[in-house]
């Protein structure tokens, strides 16, 4: 009891940041559906049917049943393994049906990630800033995306724990979290150049005069952990490259389907961001909005602070981002923008960071928390905030 109290003492402040944000969107944002809109899904469903749409059904149903062959199924092979698995072993583990145990598994993982990046942050700054940094997190106008069946809480977890384990130069656990990482989601695979930076350049002291000698030096003496790390942080997705083979005879089936089914593809010179563009005159209502000018608003965003993370906090944190935003903007058909951003965790400490502005606080906590009902409200109505 005494540990566990010593716990709750130290970590009570992002637990409970955690806890009122998830009660606020899963219960009371979906009350305020009821009662604002009409004809709401909210009028006729319970709390787990109403947040269990888009992809969220196709996670469930992977982790029921697999990945088929047969039917609009097939398609989910684009889905990548490790979250349908955390929903099936919960299930199983908690005697709950395979819905309830989606909701436990972004539960779990959502208080993990606050605990883990608090953490991580403490490493650089105090309390308040790591507190801060767990509020900017649970009030993005996204995070509801962090309290039901999507692979965010998970991803970003794991994600914030390489990051954490690599800093106390605890490399194994940080190889092992980044594998985990690339079987949630592609975008994964990002961890590696970033945490090898971390080890190359930050490990045992400061620079050195000659830096083209110092990385010599430093790749020479760290080779064996580099290249055990770089199997390790790959295992993750090649079993789910293996799992297209075994299925398909193709490793990467799921680009096929990607390609034909969300008409997906790899388009690195802005292809998604142009027609983006080319939303915002041609669609209207909503899904101008969501389509058009939200998805380039997302970007920007994550861009910039993509680009000052790098610049002002730290090098390895500012590739990760880079590198993940590159994975996002090489999309053909810009989509889910505003969710793929939440999965940038520096962010939130730059956003903490600015708060010190006492206005910047209280603009952006209103601006975020409103921007936070609204999605909120859109995306149970099917709206397109994915």
């Amino acid at each position: 009891m005494s540990v566990l109290y010593q716990f709750i003492k130290q970590y009570y402040i992002p637990i409970l940041i955690a806890l009122i944000s998830k009660i606020i969107v899963l219960f009371i944002i979906a009350e305020l559906s009821t009662n604002l809109i009409v004809n709401s899904r909210a009028s006729n469903l319970n709390i787990w049917q109403l947040w269990n749409v888009w992809d969220a059904p196709h996670y469930i149903s992977v982790a029921e049943f697999g990945y088929q062959k047969l039917g609009d199924e097939a398609n989910f092979i684009i889905l990548l393994p490790l979250f349908p698995l955390s929903i099936f072993l919960l299930k199983f583990l908690f005697n709950v049906n395979y819905l309830v145990s989606g909701y436990l598994s972004s539960f779990m993982f959502s208080i993990l990630l606050s605990i883990v990046l608090y953490k991580l942050v403490l490493i650089d700054y105090p309390k308040r800033v790591a507190n801060m940094t767990i509020l900017m997190l649970f009030i993005f106008p996204t995070s509801f995306f962090l309290h039901i069946p999507y692979t965010e809480p998970l991803f970003i977890s794991l994600t914030v724990s390489s990051f954490y384990f690599v800093r106390r130069q605890r490399y194994w656990l940080s190889f092992i979290c980044a594998g985990l990482a690339s079987a949630t989601k592609i975008a994964g695979l990002a961890l590696i150049p970033a945490l090898f930076l971390e080890i190359i350049i930050f490990n045992k002291g400061s620079l050195k005069k000659n830096i083209f000698n110092y990385l010599n030096v430093s790749l020479r003496n760290n080779k064996h952990i580099l290249l055990f790390g770089l199997l390790i942080s790959l295992s993750g997705f090649l079993v789910y490259l293996t799992i297209n083979y075994y299925l398909w005879g193709n490793f990467f089936y799921f680009t096929i389907i990607q390609n034909q089914h969300w008409y997906e593809r790899f388009s690195p010179f802005g292809q998604g961001l142009i027609d983006a563009f080319k939303a915002i005159s041609w669609r209207s209502g909503i899904d101008r909005l969501m389509l058009g000018y939200g998805q380039i608003i997302a970007f920007i965003l994550g861009l910039f602070m993509s680009i000052y993370v790098l610049v002002k906090v730290r090098i390895s944190y500012g590739l990760f981002m880079i590198i993940n935003l590159f994975f996002y903007y090489s999309m053909s058909f810009w989509i889910c923008m505003m969710r793929y951003i939440l999965t940038l965790f520096p962010m939130y400490l730059v956003l903490a960071i600015f708060s010190n502005n006492k206005i910047f606080l209280y603009i952006w906590i209103l601006l975020s928390s409103v921007l936070l009902i609204i999605l909120s409200l859109i995306f149970i109505q099917n709206g397109h905030v994915l």
